[in-house]
């Protein structure tokens, strides 16, 4: 099972977001919530999220 490692200044993506979208850049993070935004977004504009409404990525194992 893949495992969510999610950081201030990484990206993600949400459940179900549409491929013409960019990623997310996380701003923060606290007990089971994100701050994201749109890297063309001002830094004040976030949205919180939980973590479970992020898509996790399946690990390539080879």
């Amino acid at each position: 099972m893949p495992s969510l490692v999610v950081r201030p200044g990484g990206t993600v993506r949400l459940k179900q977001q549409p491929d013409h979208l960019p990623d997310f850049v996380v701003m923060a993070c606290a007990s089971d919530r994100a701050w994201i935004r749109q890297p063309e977004w001002p830094t004040h504009a976030q949205l919180c999220v939980r973590l479970t409404q992020l898509a996790v990525p399946y690990a390539q194992v080879s």
